[in-house]
């Protein structure tokens, strides 16, 4: 996926869910109970088992009508075999130019990751499509996104890390681009009963706070 096609499908759909299980059966389950819910964008962290599996079945199953990212993606052997498996964009919890740089290569667009302002502006000027602020809850939520964006004002910032129902709408007034949700949808207690209709229906309340619904 290009850079100008995943900004646009990001733009319409505001909402990356973040899936890590305990094992591959278990992450697909809770990504197509989100996906039921309505979230259209699903990223499989790479610390669950099986989870280069649980992308290609992901991308056979749903083709281009969903978005599917390999998360925390620290090294050039997990990126190619992320790519390989069909995910759509890498994201990354830091900024590293060499997988920038191979990303670009294998035409699959970076999400890369920074926290401090220093951090933002740096990883905004080598020109990726989006900056994905994590953890942003450490350094203040969505008063500090808000700093953020009144200095920096044309990132687009994707919040990550204690991102809630409760402060979804703060985070997009702030100036969030999008917003990733990772253990507050993928609930622990869900994960382990296998309550996947609580997901769906968790789900379809964050788009609506997100303004997609």
């Amino acid at each position: 996926m290009k850079d100008a096609e995943l900004v646009k499908f990001v733009s319409a759909n505001r909402v990356i869910g973040v899936v890590r299980a305990r094992s591959a059966e278990t992450a697909l389950r809770a990504a197509e109970a989100a996906i039921v819910g309505g979230i259209k964008i699903i990223e499989v962290t790479l610390a669950t088992p099986g989870s280069f599996r649980v992308i290609a079945d992901l991308r056979h199953r749903y083709g281009d009508r969903v978005c599917i990212s390999a998360g925390s993606v620290t090294n050039h052997e997990q990126m190619d075999r992320a790519i390989k498996s069909g995910a759509q964009f890498i994201s990354m919890p830091h900024t590293s130019l060499p997988l920038v740089e191979a990303c670009r290569r294998s035409l699959v667009a970076p999400l890369v990751g920074a926290l401090t302002p220093t951090e933002v502006a740096n990883a905004w000027s080598i020109g990726v499509p989006m900056v994905n602020l994590f953890p942003a809850i450490s350094l203040g939520g969505p008063d500090y996104v808000a700093a953020l964006t009144s200095r920096i004002n044309d990132v687009r910032l994707v919040i990550a890390g204690g991102v809630s129902s409760e402060n979804i709408v703060d985070y997009f007034n702030a100036g969030a681009f999008a917003i990733a949700v990772g253990g507050r949808l993928f609930t622990s207690g869900d994960l382990k009963n296998e309550n996947y209709a609580a997901i769906a229906e968790r789900a379809r309340g964050i788009i609506r706070l997100a303004g997609v619904a």
